[in-house]
């Protein structure tokens, strides 16, 4: 039976009125809203048309999304958005795609007159422009130590979750991304994973386990899916419809990004995979929960990717059975975002969602969408104490020590890139090969990227580079350059430029590189990771967590696009709210095992109310503030432990009538007004300061103000709590 919400005669509508279980509606429901309604104007073309009636999950539990009933009511509800177009005499061959599970509505290429006349449709909810949504990757020892971030975070020791048997064993982990690399070793099945019930073709997800379409490029070879990689789908629908593929790019599920290989092997690779870059071993990786089965969802292409097919790819992944979505994607903050709305609904089918907050820090109120919203887990990027040094060595000078993944160089002539070509930032084109050849080239960060800049050191025949920083306060990566490099602080990058200007023969030697050293002071927060307050709704505080996303070594695609980093490298360290978010999906798979009739509201509190609240601001002196660090990073604990996110207590739970009230106080005139006229008058609060969060914000105080929250305990006994307020 479906756990939240029970039809009122028959017929609920998630957009008119919706009853919970044991709750009367004190009047009859609603009619939707009629009349005209305002749409904004779509940057892309395409609309997200939203209906009435509801998706399939409000009635169908989520394990039978795949029955041959719920089929049928999904082509009812498909014959719907059909019959809509009919009616406001819009052609049919406008649409391009029809979501039933976690979303009842469709996408169509619409002229914004046609997309108002929809919109004052009444069995129309809304009409939400389809947005562009991209990647949330920052941009830009001997290598055999164990793993490092399943000991960073207390997975590994006795009493912990991996020795006590969780490991995410019978857990579907969703990504949805760029695609994946099905060879990887990360995803390798050695036949000891439980069989899973073959996922099927449909008309919105294609095959189930797509590679080898592409007839231009011999490297997306046929694969088939096994019990670690169950699925992947390729979910381009409208990007292929607007942009349509690259000569050289892969029509599959393909991976030729790196970001989506990475962000599944850092949430359920497998275990204990050595890791060699440039030919070296590097270290030892496992994913947090590296007994979980992956399903790979490819919704972004090389230039992003649009909400309408992201949109697709949730409602596409609740039907196929995952308990967690890892959504490394981000755009502009919108509570009404197509992939917002999908989200939602997937929450009350009881699917985890873990969003990278944003790589726009360190300002205010950059956190972005869909991480602005509540039913999804918004998640920072901190350092962690495991760090890939690289040295350089100056003849006659200092050794300035930053970091690198690289190999190193022999004793070579150094030059400044602002007197071997037109530009200090190695911009492609800049760089004289006459001035750089066989040398080592100093380039200062900003302009492109980190990797096009060794790129262009690269395509002028220099032989290294030496990479820094415009401020002491941002971080140093570990890319995948073209030739071997070291990335150094402002400060040490000043050191060499000078040395340079100073020195009649220049030289250097990159050395020591990703020598594994430590971090201090960690966790500490990184500059890109986007901050709060909430820019759509100060009173719910975001980012929600934090987790490790500094030179985070996990996948990657051996076929990349080109230019961007070199062939042929499985593996590779980066960085971004992107290599943060999941490792919170891989501790949420962890908790679904211990726990699985916990709600993902449920979870979420575990993971928040656990949290460690040591951790420093990106000046690494400072005590993090909740808009940075959220309640702090996640910190699994010992299983049987209390205050563990396996054992919180106490945890704060909400459903999707929660959910509606809090965006009929946070979106005025978004919702029916019969619909939020029926939660309030059935007690649910609207004021998002009242909504059943594990954090508590008002962000507008005049005098005092009441908070209410309700507690659920999951304690195995009987503990007696103190309520304490510490301000």
């Amino acid at each position: 039976m479906k756990r939240i919400t029970a039809l009122i005669g028959g017929a609920a509508l998630a957009f008119t009125a919706v009853a919970p279980i044991g709750v009367a509606a004190d009047d009859p429901p609603a009619p939707a809203d009629s009349g005209s309604k305002s749409v904004a104007l779509s940057p892309t073309g395409s609309y997200i048309v939203v209906m009435v009636a509801d998706p399939l999950v409000v009635t169908i539990d989520a394990d039978d999304l795949d029955t041959p009933a719920a089929d049928a009511q999904g082509d009812v509800l498909e014959a719907s958005h059909t019959q809509v177009l009919n009616e406001e005499s819009i052609s049919t061959g406008t649409k391009l795609q029809d979501y039933t599970n976690a979303l009842n509505g469709f996408s169509a290429v619409l002229d914004h007159d046609d997309a108002v006349r929809l919109a004052s449709n009444p069995k129309v909810a809304m009409v939400l422009p389809d947005e562009m949504r991209y990647i949330a990757g920052a941009d830009d020892d001997d290598g055999t130590e164990p793993d490092d971030l399943g000991n960073y975070l207390g997975l590994t020791a006795r009493g912990e979750a991996w020795s006590s048997g969780l490991t995410g064993e019978g857990v579907v982990v969703g990504v949805i991304d760029t695609g994946i690399w099905p060879e990887h070793p990360s995803f390798a099945d050695d036949g000891s994973y439980p069989a899973h019930a073959p996922l099927e073709t449909t008309l919105a997800g294609g095959s189930p386990c797509n590679f080898g379409n592409t007839a231009a490029n011999s490297a997306d070879a046929p694969f088939v899916c096994n019990n670690k990689l169950i699925g992947a789908r390729q979910m381009l629908q409208t990007y292929r419809f607007f942009v349509g593929a690259d000569a050289d790019e892969f029509d599959s599920a393909r991976d030729d990004d790196g970001h989506g290989t990475h962000t599944a092997s850092t949430a359920a690779g497998n275990a204990n995979v050595q890791a060699a870059i440039g030919g070296r071993n590097v270290g030892v990786i496992s994913g947090v929960a590296p007994r979980a089965q992956v399903i790979a969802y490819k919704a972004l292409g090389n230039l992003g990717g649009f909400t309408s097919d992201l949109a697709g790819a949730i409602d596409q992944a609740v039907e196929d059975g995952v308990d967690v979505i890892n959504y490394s994607v981000g755009g502009g903050a919108n509570l009404l975002g197509g992939d917002a709305i999908s989200f939602l609904f997937a929450a009350d089918a009881g699917v985890y969602a873990s969003v990278s907050a944003g790589n726009a820090g360190p300002g205010p109120s950059t956190i972005g969408g869909p991480a602005d919203t509540p039913w999804v887990t918004a998640v920072g990027a901190n350092a962690m104490e495991r760090f890939f040094q690289g040295e350089v060595r100056l003849d006659r000078g200092p050794t300035l020590r930053g970091s690198s993944i690289t190999a190193g160089t022999a004793r070579l002539s150094l030059v400044d890139a602002a007197a071997a070509g037109t530009s200090d930032l190695c911009l492609a084109g800049t760089l004289d090969p006459a001035k750089v050849a066989g040398k080592i080239v100093l380039c200062r960060r900003g302009g492109n990227g980190r990797a096009a800049k060794s790129f262009e050191v690269f395509s002028a025949g220099g032989a290294g580079m030496v990479l820094y920083n415009n401020t002491n306060t941002d971080n140093l990566f570990t890319d995948n350059h073209w030739v071997p490099s070291v990335h150094l602080a402002f400060t040490d990058g000043v050191k060499v430029k000078n040395y340079i200007a100073a020195t009649a023969n220049p030289r250097a030697r990159i050395a020591d590189t990703a020598r594994v050293t430590e971090w201090k002071p960690a966790p500490s927060m990184t500059i890109f990771s986007s901050r709060g307050p909430n820019p759509t709704s100060a009173d719910i505080i975001k980012p929600d967590i934090t987790g490790p996303g500094l030179q985070i070594l996990a996948g990657n695609t051996p076929y990349p696009d080109p230019d961007s980093t070199p062939t042929g490298e499985l593996f590779q360290a980066i960085a971004g709210t992107s290599m943060s978010a999941p490792v919170v999906a891989g501790v949420y798979a962890l908790i679904k095992q211990a726990h699985p009739d916990w709600s993902a509201a449920m979870a979420k509190s575990a993971i928040m109310t656990t949290a460690n609240t040591d951790v420093r601001d990106n000046d690494r002196v400072s005590q993090a503030g909740p808009f940075a660090m959220g309640s702090g990073e996640v910190n699994p604990g010992r299983v049987n432990a209390r205050n563990s996110v396996f054992n919180p207590g106490l945890v704060y739970d909400a459903g999707l009538l929660d959910y509606f009230g809090f965006l009929c106080g946070a979106a005025p005139g978004a919702l029916p007004t019969g619909l939020c006229a029926f939660v309030v008058t059935n007690g649910f609060a609207t004021d998002a300061s009242d909504l059943n969060y594990p954090s508590i914000s008002v962000a507008e105080l005049a005098g005092s103000q009441t908070v209410t929250r309700t507690v659920t305990s999951v304690a195995t006994s009987r503990v007696k709590f103190k309520a304490k307020v510490q301000a």
